[in-house]
């Protein structure tokens, strides 16, 4: 309803209220009010209630937009602090809380991703190169994902995901595509020096009902397992 709407029919009422009232006095007193009376007591409340209708209107609405403006900044910094601004997936905290979310009856998959030498990229080429990294890896991460998996950076060189309702024999092809596609990209610093970038990753089965603490760890021991037989590889807990 528009604002001018509110303010008449504000004002109508204020008259029928008026004008009521005084028709009630008149058959309780048995008296008749003279026209002019009747005229008046229209246009007092008509000339008293508008403006007064008119600001608490104003006053109204104006509550109104804040409470959504507020609503709306509500929302978009509960979605900042969900997010890791370097690379745009979930924190470590969103990510369990995401993860501990997943009620299907399917089992789902877990995959732990870490970057290969990572220290050595910070060392070598500085920690712009290794934000770099991080933030290539991520996307390439998120590119082979469905718009239901969760994806999260639960350390400062590893990303957990968690694959929803995928049996751990997908989850290693998906892992391993990943994995081609992150040691094929050709990764540079800013002055064209050139980054050799791969991971490791581990892949666990996240069975229903199972914490999601006790996948990552089998997950994790399959990353360790890839990292000890050279890198750059997907290992299975199975």
């Amino acid at each position: 309803m528009r604002s001018w709407s509110k303010v008449v029919l504000s004002m109508l009422f204020s008259v029928l209220v008026t004008l009521l009232a005084m028709l009630g006095l008149s058959i309780l007193l048995n008296e008749v009010i003279p026209a002019a009376f009747w005229v008046f007591a229209a246009l007092c409340p008509a000339l008293l209630s508008g403006p007064i209708s008119f600001i608490l209107v104003q006053q109204a609405e104006a509550n109104q937009r804040l409470n959504r403006q507020l609503l709306a900044t509500q929302a978009v910094l509960r979605t900042q602090a969900d997010i890791d601004h370097l690379t745009g997936a979930f924190n470590r905290a969103a990510f369990y809380r995401q993860a501990q979310g997943y009620a299907q009856a399917a089992d789902a998959c877990v995959l732990l991703a870490d970057i290969d030498h990572f220290k050595a990229i910070n060392d070598r080429h500085g920690h712009a190169a290794g934000d770099q990294a991080l933030r290539i890896v991520a996307r390439t991460l998120q590119a082979a994902l469905r718009p239901n998996d969760v994806m999260g950076r639960i350390g400062g060189e590893e990303f957990a995901i968690l694959l929803a309702a995928m049996p751990v024999e997908l989850g290693m092809a998906i892992a391993e595509r990943a994995r081609k596609a992150i040691a094929n990209l050709e990764v540079r610093t800013a002055d064209g020096a050139p980054i050799e970038v791969s991971v490791s990753i581990g892949v666990a089965r996240l069975r229903s009902g199972m914490p999601i603490d006790h996948a990552l760890a089998e997950a994790d021991s399959a990353m360790y397992a890839a990292k000890r037989s050279g890198r750059n590889q997907v290992r299975s807990a199975a």
